[in-house]
């Protein structure tokens, strides 16, 4: 029975040994497993948190830029808004000067066919609509009441001189029968006087508008003598006056004043809308710059 009992022993013993040997081979396996798997879990947490940290400054930053675009947004309404303002502001500008230029070239034509109306008085003296030459007293008084009407109406600022049938009437009387005739140079630079003649200064008169490309008068005033142009195609007209001299020494100067610019009124220069006074001399120049600007109406 002993021996039995020893072999029975012996039998549960190793049982036991093997039993607790895989026991702690498979504890050993699963804690090695779990190891393994927490270390996964770590690296997983380690790189969804730098994920979230990186879409988070992403979210950022395209808060940031949808805020700005926004106000780029709100800025660009509001120069919309003025751009408007400004296109409605040059639309009103465009259609008063669309206003001002068909005046202009109803004028302009209405000038045309008085120029066109040119006769000869039975006196032998010449008028037209456009104006009426009187000797130096008469020519005073008719244009120092000129000069008070353009003061009181600023309307006539632009315009050129103008007398009427009835202003003509009233001083064909005061003229004399042994006044001498008259020559006027027409639109066409043709001479009518008393015999018909051809006058040197009637083909000086056109050469010079030719060369200039605007339409002159001479106009005596009682300040002095004053020319009269007119830039037929945009409206820009002025007066050049001579200014009387204080001694014989000195030289002559010359008075600029704009009566209307016309076309020019937006491009003009600001020595085009003031009052000039410069010499003789400044001629050249003056008529040079004119003309640079008038080149920009062609």
């Amino acid at each position: 029975m002993e021996n039995l009992y020893s072999k029975l022993y012996d039998k549960y013993n190793k049982l036991k040994t093997r039993k607790d040997s895989d026991l702690d081979r498979y504890n050993h396996d699963q804690e090695v497993k779990f190891t393994d798997y927490m270390a996964a879990v770590e690296e997983l947490v380690n790189c969804l948190r730098s994920e979230n940290d990186r879409l988070v400054t992403k979210n950022q930053d395209l808060m940031n830029e949808l805020a700005s675009v926004r106000a780029d947004r709100s800025d660009k309404e509001e120069l919309c808004v003025q751009y408007e303002k400004l296109l409605t502001e040059e639309t009103r500008k465009g259609k008063e000067l669309s206003e001002e230029v068909k005046k202009l070239r109803n004028l302009q034509q209405e000038w045309l066919s008085c120029s066109a109306r040119v006769r000869y008085n039975e006196n032998g003296q010449m008028e037209s609509p456009r104006g009426t030459y009187l000797e130096s007293g008469q020519i005073s008084s008719v244009s120092t009441r000129k000069r008070h009407s353009a003061d009181e109406d600023p309307d006539s600022r632009g315009k050129l001189p103008v007398v009427t049938e009835t202003e003509k009437d009233s001083h064909t009387g005061l003229r004399s029968d042994n006044d001498q005739s008259i020559q006027k140079e027409s639109c066409c630079g043709k001479v009518i006087s008393s015999g018909d003649s051809i006058n040197a200064n009637c083909v000086f008169h056109t050469l010079m508008e030719f060369l200039i490309g605007m339409k002159f008068e001479f106009v005596t005033k009682a300040d002095g003598p004053c020319l009269s142009a007119l830039h037929q195609s945009s409206g820009y007209s002025f007066t050049l006056m001579w200014l009387t001299k204080a001694s014989e020494n000195e030289p002559l100067e010359l008075l600029y004043h704009v009566l209307s610019l016309g076309t020019f009124e937006r491009i003009a220069p600001e020595w085009m809308r003031e009052d000039l006074i410069f010499s003789s001399s400044m001629c050249p120049v003056f008529f040079k710059r004119v003309s640079s600007v008038i080149g920009l109406h062609l």
